[in-house]
């Protein structure tokens, strides 16, 4: 049974009349005659009744009508979801985030993107950077917010930067650093919370960073899970903790967020997908990332 044996047979049902369903298909009514015939012999049973009135359904063409209906409806709707799905508009995307560094870019971002295409499903996992990026290399999601660039793993993944945060240092109330004007060589004797376990790269970055300024940090034995076990952390007096910018929306909890004096680099919010990802609603996803990028820019740069 094709798709167009469906719609001659609802037109007919329709029009109760063989030749007014020709007219309306744009079809002569002798082939359309045969087209019934053909399909009450594929079915094994009659479907319309033929006498001066017109064509009237058996119970059998009452049901089959009902479900055709609904058959045909489908396959619009199927061809609707192709098409939509070669714009970007339909489909499904996947998307890792790690928690300890969620940024309301990407919450904006898929905000707008709902509402612009509200056909897209998602499918959303909490994963750390390390685990995204298994998961990109091997096809599992389509778009991973690692946050750190991965320049070994190019040859298979694209990386592109976001938003560049500026570095704070997070203290707890009172802290005797709070009123000064900080360098990181300033920091020297506070112990540091990090996300070792968690975010290994971040880590070695951090460690780096001070190494750099000339001392070797000491790190706190307690280790968060996320951003806001680290912020709770340095809230109730573990140690400090530097953290980019974007921290200060996460939660409110008594922290004092202050800025490095020194020349520090920011924080760079980093998304990646696999570089053989064709998917539409996958780069459709993308314009509209760097659409907002441009956007935080100009804004930005109307307000210096």
């Amino acid at each position: 049974m094709e798709l167009r044996h469906l719609r001659y047979f609802m037109a007919v049902a329709e029009e109760r009349n063989v030749r007014q369903a020709a007219a309306r298909l744009h079809v002569s009514q002798p082939p359309l005659s045969r087209q019934i015939g053909d399909l009450e012999q594929e079915v094994g049973v009659k479907l319309f009744v033929r006498s001066r009135r017109g064509m009237q359904l058996t119970e059998a063409g009452q049901t089959l009508l009902k479900e055709a209906r609904q058959i045909l409806l489908q396959s619009q709707h199927a061809i609707q979801l192709a098409q939509a799905a070669s714009r970007g508009a339909a489909g499904r995307l996947e998307i890792a985030y790690a928690a300890a560094f969620l940024d309301p870019l990407l919450l904006r971002v898929m905000r707008l993107f709902r509402q612009r295409f509200p056909m897209v499903e998602y499918g959303l996992r909490e994963l750390h950077p390390y685990q995204q990026v298994h998961e990109l290399v091997h096809k599992q999601i389509d778009l991973g917010y690692t946050v750190i660039r991965y320049p070994e793993l190019e040859s298979e993944l694209l990386f592109e930067c976001v938003r560049r945060a500026p570095l704070l240092v997070a203290l707890p109330p009172g802290h005797r650093l709070v009123k000064r004007r900080i360098t990181l060589r300033a920091l020297q004797n506070e112990t540091f919370i990090s996300v070792r376990r968690i975010a290994p790269t971040t880590h070695n970055w951090l460690l780096n960073l001070c190494r750099s300024s000339g001392f070797v940090p000491k790190f706190a034995q307690e280790e968060p899970d996320g951003a806001l076990t680290l912020l709770g952390l340095v809230s109730a007096g573990f140690g400090v903790a530097l953290v980019p910018e974007t921290f200060r929306r996460l939660l409110s909890v008594e922290i004092e967020f202050r800025p490095l004096a020194s020349n520090i680099p920011p924080f760079d919010f980093h998304i990646a997908w696999h570089r053989d990802n064709q998917s539409g609603v996958l780069h459709a996803f993308l314009e509209l990332m760097k659409e907002q990028v441009r956007a935080e820019a100009q804004t930005r740069k109307n307000l210096s």
